[in-house]
């Protein structure tokens, strides 16, 4: 049932159109800063190696620098939550979210590989925080669902599409499964107005991102499909090595500016050697599907290499955003690069699966991962199937390994401590 006997959710109601309508206007000026500024700089090369600009290298090295800078002067903490991480503590500190936002503007300015959503996620959803203040609501379901709907209006409006961007804040959010369905429904409300505003005025959208020729389902592929999950835990579990060995030695640097430099630099060194790697990857996944008949397997494995080190660099160098797009990125080009290794499985069925089967072996989003995955590359409910297989093998294949993980962990520590 909804609360509606509680004034703060009717409240809620009412200010769902305030909030939709601030995480339109947002997401409508952040996108359009980043993008233009993206563009201006990282567009219009060519794709193969060594065909980027050379002054990339400068630009995401001074990046580094001022940001680094710009973190010391705004004594922002050298650990700041990531998008999901915000998310599941459903509350964003408004007197934060300013730097937190500037910070991540100029970072997908100058190029790091990183995406949109950190900064959407935060400025919607600390409006909503900043409204549980002028509303003075103490009620935690009260600071949690104004904040998650603020979220939400944020990610409608930069995903231009509502329901994945609703589904996705819900999965992620502490809500409870009893009071699910009160959260949903302010989160979509608020979500559709920012789409309204941002896809009147631009009039773009996520739907059909990837051109894919036609594929339809057969029976074998539910076998491909648990192979898939497989191989997309593989994937995350190398990407996390690569992550695990860039913050290892960008640790090592003490000094944070030098630290921000040399970390920018090395990020628009692998732009500069292999463009397709550059700032968050949602446009340069298209071009690579494009071109992918031109691309051998040796090409295609160093673009999905110097990727994870691009985003891991970019993270461990002091630069914020999100990592929904960069890991979706990730995931398409291993699709690419198995059907190419296989070209007996379908091009869509790989890249689909392993698209959403990447990300969703780590974040707690199954359902609006296959929807983005549907949505994206325009697949019917039928050729779905494989890819939820999928998307699922991969999630309980995660949760399995670090389950052993820890066990392994708890038992080293129990026979050191009775050494």
């Amino acid at each position: 049932m909804l609360p509606i006997d509680k004034p703060w959710y009717r409240k809620l109601l009412f200010f769902a159109l305030l909030i939709g309508i601030v995480g339109g206007v947002g997401a409508l000026l952040f996108t359009s800063v980043t993008g233009i500024a993206t563009t201006r700089f990282f567009g219009g090369t060519g794709t193969g190696w060594w065909e980027g600009q050379w002054w990339w290298i400068l630009l995401t090295a001074v990046g580094g620098l001022l940001i680094a800078i710009l973190r010391k002067a705004w004594k922002i903490s050298p650990s700041v939550p990531g998008s999901i991480a915000l998310a599941q503590q459903a509350w964003i500190n408004p007197s934060d979210a300013i730097y937190w936002v500037a910070i991540s503007t100029i970072s997908l300015m100058v190029g790091a590989s990183l995406g949109p959503s950190f900064a959407l996620i935060v400025m919607g959803g600390s409006f909503g925080s900043w409204l549980v203040g002028r509303l003075r609501l103490t009620a935690e379901e009260a600071k949690q669902e104004y904040t998650l709907t603020g979220m939400s209006g944020g990610l409608g409006a930069a995903f231009s599409a509502p329901l994945f961007a609703t589904v996705m804040t819900s999965e992620l959010s502490p809500t409870s499964k009893r009071n699910y369905v009160a959260g949903f429904i302010p989160e979509l409300f608020a979500a559709v107005i920012g789409f309204i505003i941002f896809f009147g005025i631009t009039g773009n959208s996520m739907l059909g991102s990837y051109a894919l020729p036609p594929y339809e389902f057969r029976v074998i592929d539910l076998l491909v499909g648990v192979l898939l999950g497989i191989v997309s835990v593989f994937v995350l579990i190398l990407f996390a090595l690569v992550k695990k060995l860039v913050a290892t030695s960008a640790s090592k640097i003490s000094n944070p500016y030098l630290r921000g430099t040399i970390g920018g630099a090395l990020v628009g060194l692998i732009a500069f050697a292999l463009p397709l790697t550059a700032t968050s990857g949602s446009s340069q996944l298209a071009t690579e599907l494009q071109q992918s008949a031109t691309m051998g397997v040796g090409f295609i494995t160093a673009v999905l290499i110097a990727k994870m080190f691009a985003i891991a660099l970019s993270q461990s160098s002091g630069f914020l955003g999100g990592v929904v797009f960069p890991i979706i990125y990730i995931g398409g080009t291993a699709g690419l690069l198995i059907h190419t290794l296989f070209p007996d499985i379908p091009v869509a069925l790989c890249v689909g699966a392993l698209l959403a089967a990447v990300p969703g072996a780590f974040l707690n989003a199954p359902l609006s991962l296959i929807l983005i995955a549907a949505g994206t590359i325009s697949i019917g409910s039928t050729a779905l199937v494989p890819i939820s297989i999928a998307v699922v093998v991969a999630h309980i294949t995660m949760a399995l390994l670090r389950n052993y993980v820890v066990k392994e962990h708890q038992l080293k520590l129990h026979a050191s401590s009775t050494e």
